[in-house]
């Protein structure tokens, strides 16, 4: 069975979304959302210097890319980019407040 979870990883397609997209911020990180055409979801997770070196980037990376995973079902089937932005403080949680964050976030959007 082909993955339809597809990670947003050309820079054209993050670009768009940054400058295309709604946000909606939370203390742990930033969702931006744009509709796409294609009849699911992509989702894209960034973190910058400000979060910490490169093994504290790559630990929010994995525990961001692991609660979209979770609820990847929420909004699959919608055709949306999402990206999701590290903010510093998400260092010092864990999975579970990750995932209520990430949730927050899409029902918010109203995702």
């Amino acid at each position: 069975m082909i993955e339809r979870r597809i990670r947003l990883r050309r820079s054209a397609d993050v670009k768009r979304v940054y400058d295309e997209g709604k946000s909606w911020a939370h203390p742990l990180l930033v969702l931006i959302v744009r509709p796409n055409e294609l009849g699911f979801s992509r989702v894209g997770v960034t973190a910058s210097r400000k979060v910490g070196g490169a093994v504290e980037r790559n630990r929010v990376k994995r525990l961001l890319r692991e609660a979209a995973r979770l609820l990847y079902p929420e909004f699959e089937t919608r055709g949306w980019d999402v990206m999701l932005i590290a903010r510093p403080r998400l260092v010092e949680v864990n999975e579970a407040e990750v995932e209520r964050a990430l949730l927050s976030l899409l029902d918010r959007a109203g995702l």
